[in-house]
Parts: C-alpha cells; structure tokens; sequence
C-alpha cells in the first residue's frame, strides 16, 4: 500500500513539476493551467471595469471560480508531492521549507484573497487583499525561460548591483539633503524636510521632471542641474552590470554547447 502510494506521489510530481514533458498528462495539465493563467489576469482586467460588473457577475464569475478552485487543488498537490525533492525530503519540516519559495508564496497569495472575500460576509473589508491577485501572473514564471534567465542574471551580478545600489542611494541621500538646505527657506512649504526634497530629486534623477517643485536658489538650480546630468549616469552602472551578467550567462551556455564529458574517465574535452 505504502509503495503504492509512493509510486503515485511520483507520477503527481511529475506531471507537475515537468511542463517540458511531451507525456499526454503533463501537456494536458500545464495547458490547462498557463490558459488559466492568461484567462485570470484577463478577468482581473474586466472586472476593474464598472461598465461591465453585471456581465461579469453573471457570465465571467464561475469562470473565476473554477480557475481559483484548480489552483488551490495544483497547490495542495504540489506541497503533498514536494517531499520528491531532494532538498525537502521531510515530510513536515521538508514541506515547511518547500511552502515558504517564492513560487510557493506567489501561488498562495494569489489564492487567500478570493477565500477572504468568499467566506466574509464584509466585502469591503477584505478587498485590500484582492491586490495580491495581481501576482497570478507570476505564477506564468514557471513557464517563461526568460524570468529564470534574468533570476540567473540578478543572482550572478548580486555583489555588483547592491554596491551600485549603496552608491545611488548615498547621492540620492546626499543630493536631497543639499536641495533641502539651499531651498528650506525660499519654499518652507515645497521644501519643508528632507523627505520632501527626496521627491524632487526622484523626480530629477530619473529625468521624469514633473513641473510641481523645482528650486529657486542659485545653489538650489545648480544643484538640480548636477543631479539631472548625473542621473543618465547613475543607472547606467546597474544597466552596465546586468548586461556584462548577460553576455557572462551566455559565454557559459555556449562553454557547455562545445563541451563533451568523457563517460569512461570524466574528463571534458571540447567538441
């Protein structure tokens, strides 16, 4: 019986895990589920849209449904079938694990909400939560190779980006501070506080430029100068460090196409 029950397990996991399979399962179920994806997000959109509130209640609703009931049931198998996993073995500290990924927590956030609103008599109170519904969409990175090719990418040029991060944040800091001091007492009221600066350099900085505040003071003017010029080349930096992660994810796809490993001795020699 236990056997049996394991083989099961196995087969659930791989239907799940494995959308790359050809296998008539795993091709129906993950067909199933990224058409879900697409038609969930879709409904999110419609439903925004006052005009078409009774349609949606009356035609688009059990649609919804079904897609919330199909993902709560896809997230029950996956933590009963995550214990197939080498690193979460356990049956309950191993699922402890497995339930707190990031997917896993995309999938479960984007679930809650509809369970909230469903089984609250106060709709209102709980609609805050409807915005987790937007992450439906990311539960689609399992599908698209891109978001994983980026992940790889942020996580290969970690070290890189939050020093670069570290340096933006300090002549953000640095320029608000300057902003506040030259323009505090010409506009008490634009510049009442640093934080109040920090809004105008953000605005500066990313060469948005709203019109609503800007400095009067000679220093003032000259300082929103220097950060306007300087912020074209504040994010270059982070763009420089993604795209030399990149060029480097793609010298070792292309190290690992030429490459063949001897079965016999292990060595690898290039093809």
């Amino acid at each position: 019986m236990k056997s049996h029950q394991t083989s099961l397990k196995r087969e659930l996991f791989q239907i799940l895990d494995d959308h790359k399979s050809h296998k008539p399962m795993n091709r129906l179920f993950h067909g199933i589920l990224f058409t879900l994806i697409i038609l969930s997000s879709i409904l999110l959109i419609v439903e925004s849209v006052k005009s078409f509130h009774r349609s949606y209640f009356l035609y688009l609703y059990p649609l919804e449904v079904f897609t919330m009931i199909f993902f709560s049931i896809e997230y029950l198998l996956r933590v009963y079938t995550c214990t197939e996993i080498k690193g979460y073995k356990h049956p309950i500290i191993g699922r402890m694990k497995y339930i707190m990924t990031p997917l896993m927590l995309i999938d479960i956030l984007s679930i809650i909400p509809f369970y909230l609103i469903i089984f609250s008599s106060n709709y209102s109170g709980f609609y805050i939560f409807s915005i987790f519904r937007v992450l439906r969409l990311f539960k689609a990175i399992r599908y698209v190779e891109a978001f994983k090719i980026i992940g790889r990418v942020f996580y290969i040029q970690r070290e890189q980006l939050l020093v670069s991060f570290i340096f933006i944040i300090f002549v953000f800091v640095f320029a608000s501070s300057i902003i506040y001091i030259a323009e505090k007492d010409a506009q008490p009221y634009k510049f009442s506080d640093i934080p109040s600066a920090m809004w105008y350099t953000v605005a500066t900085i990313t060469t948005v430029g709203y019109g609503d505040v800007y400095p009067i003071t000679l220093i003032g003017k000259i300082t929103g100068g220097l950060i306007s010029m300087s912020g074209l080349l504040l994010f270059a930096i982070p763009t420089s460090i993604l795209t030399s992660g990149f060029l480097k994810l793609n010298r070792e796809k292309q190290n690992e196409a030429t490459e063949v490993t001897c079965p016999s001795c292990g060595e690898t020699f290039d093809k």
